[in-house]
């Protein structure tokens, strides 16, 4: 068993893996509201072997385990240590607290880094995945948050009505058929026109599979900062030139490793919107909105809705199988002070034979068209929507309660109400039901009793 290293409600803010041109070889955890001076605690029973200063994290904990309970080292970064070394920790036991202090970890907002190594730590030069260096995510699965005793995967919350699945493609998707996305339960696809000014070829072929298919659709454009060599009035006329007749509602991408300021966003969805495109919102992850874009973490709302893109283990399957669920604490997670509309939850998901980015949206069909479009749908379509969200309940959760008198009723009245052969026939040859075979019964049973009261 294994504890989580941070309280309940913190969530994954950027996993292991590529960041920003290098590889990030930990895992960090943030909470809503702010992460500075929130308990940190150990994942397994151990020794403190460092805590204190250290390049790069400001100050850290390192924690040897014994092969009592596994082995490993697990590394702590970006805290203030609350034990000393040589001291012996157990499992779930504080041992510091996160730093409040910005400075120590690059500017970014404060959080929790997490490393885990299969026997101890080694510099980055020496660390292979699965080796030398494990995933605390994998580690992790299934721990139990600080004093509790029930396991996080056993409260792993399933798709409820009203959320709805869709896809974001562009080249790299050349050949998927969205048609057969959405006979698997695809309900919409944001489809990307540029990279900077770099025109993606597959627009317009995504686009009619999709909306052949009848799913709603957006576009976006992954913004550039000016200083890899285009204009954003270049990005904006490139990306309108792959649209041409079919333009749709635009997603800004907000994620290149040479950063951004706050004003290239804003120039980006003005000239969009000059042109008459309509600007839903922003996409970009944690770490990135509030480390890499200066100032940091600038409010969103100026830019419209916030798409974020947290994977957390980022596991391989069906969408519906791997989505962590409606009510998931990702959901309350604010950026720029909005919780985000849509939820990219992954990037493995198996769809029409192609494993994809994945989107949750939490919401009615009419809903993901107005966030979309920006246009309420007519009265009629809520009314639709709110036949289909009972009907759902009526089917998901009074349907065994109906089988059952359903099951009763087939008992009194027999298959399809008519009758039961073994229990006779009345004098127009019906079968006779359960309730009318204890009635002739009884008919019976009194014409009996009185012919034995006749011959006393």
């Amino acid at each position: 068993m294994v504890t989580m290293p941070v309280p309940k409600g913190f969530v994954v803010t950027s996993p292991l893996g590529p960041r920003w041109g290098t590889t990030h070889w930990g895992v960090d955890y943030g909470v809503a509201g702010g992460s500075g001076g929130k308990p940190i605690y150990a994942i397994k029973d151990g020794t403190v072997i460092a805590a204190g200063p250290a390049s790069g994290f400001g100050q850290w904990i390192r924690l040897d385990h014994p092969a009592s309970v596994g082995g490993n080292e697990s590394v702590y970064g970006h805290i203030i240590p609350e034990v000393t070394v040589g001291q012996r920790v157990r499992e779930g036991q504080r041992i510091g607290r996160i730093n409040p202090d910005s400075r120590t970890n690059g500017g970014v907002a404060p959080h929790l880094h997490i490393e885990v190594y299969r026997y101890s730590w080694v510099a980055p030069a020496r660390r292979v995945l699965g080796q030398t260096i494990l995933d605390p995510q994998e580690v992790l699965r299934g721990a139990k948050w600080p004093g509790e005793s029930r396991p996080t995967n056993q409260t792993k919350l399933k798709p409820e009505a009203g959320t709805l699945f869709g896809v974001d493609v562009s080249e790299h998707q050349d050949g998927m058929s969205l048609k057969h996305a959405n006979l698997e339960g695809i309900d919409f696809a944001i489809i990307r026109t540029t990279d900077g000014t770099y025109k993606d070829r597959c627009y317009r072929s995504h686009l009619d599979d999709a909306e052949g298919a009848g799913m709603l659709t957006a576009a976006y454009h992954y913004l550039r900062n000016p200083s890899e060599g285009t204009t954003i009035q270049q990005q904006v006329q490139a990306s309108l030139e792959v649209m041409g007749d079919a333009k749709r509602p635009m997603w800004i991408d907000v994620e290149t490793n040479a950063g951004l300021h706050v004003d290239h966003i804003r120039q980006c969805k003005a000239e969009f919107e000059r042109r008459g495109v309509r600007v839903i919102g922003v996409y970009s992850y944690v770490p990135y909105w509030e480390g890499r874009i200066s100032p940091s973490e600038p409010d969103s709302h100026e830019f419209g809705a916030f798409w974020v893109a947290a994977y957390g283990a980022n596991p391989r399957g069906k969408p519906r199988e791997i989505y962590p669920g409606y009510q998931h604490r990702q959901w309350d997670y604010p950026l720029g002070n909005q919780k985000p509309a849509l939820w990219q939850f992954g990037s493995n998901a198996l769809v029409a034979g192609h494993a994809v980015d994945i989107n949750a949206f939490r919401g009615s069909r009419a809903q993901l068209e107005a966030l979309f479009t920006g246009q309420q749908k007519e009265e009629e379509e809520d009314v639709s929507n709110l036949y289909s969200q009972i009907t759902t309940f009526i089917s998901g959760y009074l349907g065994p309660q109906i089988d059952a008198l359903q099951d009763v009723w087939t008992q009194l009245r027999g298959p399809k109400g008519k009758g039961w052969p073994q229990l006779g026939q009345n004098d127009k040859g019906q079968n006779l039901t359960l309730v009318d075979a204890v009635a002739a019964l009884r008919a019976d049973v009194a014409r009996l009793e009185k012919k034995l009261e006749g011959k006393r």
